[in-house]
């Protein structure tokens, strides 16, 4: 058993995460102050148009939800020892130009970038696990998320704030300003779609996913005055996979690599493996597991230069 999942040239299998979102608080996902020009409002909420009514509904960005997810992965990593990269412009593992001369040359060129991301430093490189899950310049993300809009019934708020003179303790002259938020108990759809991602990688996503629920990570702007806390609501997972071995099969999903552990299906079986409620929560702690039980190789991974071939000769041992 290899790293072959880190490579997009084999489609291994997709794992669907979703349910709904729901705030219990206000939530403000802003357009920023120039989409307010013609409004009454300072700082309005980010807003597209329903694809049937044509009403302007708010939504969630799949893109704030991706940073927010890999924002969080660098905290949890960071927490249990692996040295991760920030994932910001400037600030990742690689700079986008490491394989130019290889995808000129090479004629098998994605095995042989997999082959020097496994060895690590030993081959100038050193690719932490976020920037395997969420990608990096010159390699691809293996997660995404979908734009999350509102369904159903929801309602604006307006909140008019002021910023405080630190030095007197008053208001701030001029700086009075209204901000338009979502009232909570709106539901927000959501997803999200790893493609060959291993069980521990899962289970990483899933343990943010925990932290969201919690309060300790939350969602938008103005997260210091009371904004931000959601949850997620009737989550399922079904997965996707042409080759049995590299999915549910046996009453299982399969691991993926030396580092990986198997994790108990709970659900319907098929060409998609679904599993919802109880069962949907069963399989994502059998992935919280599975990424618990990796962390002791993942830190020796990490201290090598994020040398990948070390699980390889811990197996062979």
């Amino acid at each position: 058993m290899n790293f072959e999942w880190i490579g997009h040239h084999k489609l291994l299998r997709i794992v669907r995460i979703s349910g709904h979102i729901v705030n219990d608080e206000p939530l403000r996902v802003g357009a920023g102050r120039e989409k307010a020009l013609f409004e009454p409002i300072d700082l309005v909420v980010l807003k597209t148009k329903h694809p049937t009514t044509g009403e302007e509904i708010p939504l969630i960005p799949g893109s704030s939800l991706k940073g927010l997810f890999r924002a969080t992965a660098v905290s949890v990593a960071r927490s249990v020892g692996l040295d991760v990269c920030d994932g910001t412009p400037g600030s990742t593992c690689l700079k986008g130009d490491e394989f130019y001369k290889l995808e000129k040359t090479a004629p098998n060129e994605i095995e042989e970038k997999v082959s020097r991301i496994i060895e690590g430093k030993k081959e100038g490189l050193g690719v932490c696990l976020n920037c395997l899950i969420f990608g990096s310049p010159s390699i691809h993300s293996h997660v995404s998320f979908s734009d999350s809009f509102v369904e159903g019934d929801y309602s604006l708020g307006y909140r008019t704030c002021v910023a405080i003179d630190r030095r007197y303790g008053a208001a701030w002259k001029g700086a009075l300003y209204t901000v338009e938020y979502v009232e909570p108990g709106a539901r927000f759809n959501f997803e999200l779609r790893a493609e060959n991602l291993p069980n521990y990688a899962l289970g990483l996503l899933a343990s943010i996913i925990d932290l969201i629920n919690l309060g300790v990570v939350r969602v938008g702007g103005m997260r210091s005055k009371g904004f931000g806390r959601v949850h997620f609501d009737g989550l399922s997972v079904s997965v996707y996979s042409p080759i049995p071995e590299y999915g549910v099969c046996k009453g299982r999903l399969n691991r993926l690599d030396p580092i990986d552990s198997h994790v108990m299906w709970r659900g319907s079986t098929g060409t998609i493996s679904t599993a919802e409620g109880r069962d949907a929560d069963e399989v994502l702690n059998g992935l919280k597991a599975a990424w618990n039980n990796s962390l002791e190789i993942l830190r020796r991974i990490s201290d090598e230069g994020w040398r990948w071939s070390v699980a390889l000769e811990c197996e062979k041992s």
